[in-house]
């Protein structure tokens, strides 16, 4: 009679549970409760809040940073692109930084327009959570257009105190 120790035996179910898994797992396509929605064709898109890795490198402190973009299927001319930075509060929202793109300049024109430099200084390692909202204005085929107030998809918990 063969003994099996607990240390050969754990391996082996571990690979017998997610071979189990694997035969038992629905296709890759198919669909869930809640399908995706299709992206506009001209939207704001708003990450969310992260510490910029470059500037840690770069400057040796800790920024929080945000990216939007005004992405569109037909060329926009003189763009608009407001992003905001917010943090929570005990008492509400906190407006914490603004950056907008200049309509004027030959960034502010094309398919996709966007803030990449957005960030606001860390003053301790006091966690603290963030979210960016951008807005925009922008002239699409000859016509003013105006997207409305964007969220990050998250509020993001990060160790930068403002």
């Amino acid at each position: 009679m063969a003994m099996f120790s607990i240390r050969s035996f754990i391996p082996i179910a571990l690979f017998a549970a997610t071979a189990a898994s694997v035969v038992f797992s629905p296709p890759s396509h198919a669909t869930t409760s809640h399908p995706k929605q299709p992206k506009a064709a001209c939207r704001i898109e708003v990450d969310n809040a992260h510490i910029s890795t470059s500037l840690v490198k770069l400057r040796k402190l800790k920024y929080v940073k945000v990216n939007a973009r005004s992405i569109c299927n037909v060329p926009q001319l003189r763009v608009t692109l407001t992003l905001e930075i917010y943090k929570t509060g005990l008492f509400g929202d906190h407006f914490v930084a603004r950056f907008e793109t200049k309509e004027y300049l030959r960034q502010s024109a094309g398919l996709r327009v966007e803030i990449k430099d957005a960030t606001a200084r860390c003053k301790n390692s006091e966690m603290t959570h963030y979210f960016g909202i951008a807005y925009a204005k922008a002239i699409i085929q000859g016509k003013w257009q105006y997207a409305g107030r964007t969220r990050s998809d998250g509020i993001t918990p990060l160790h930068c105190g403002t």
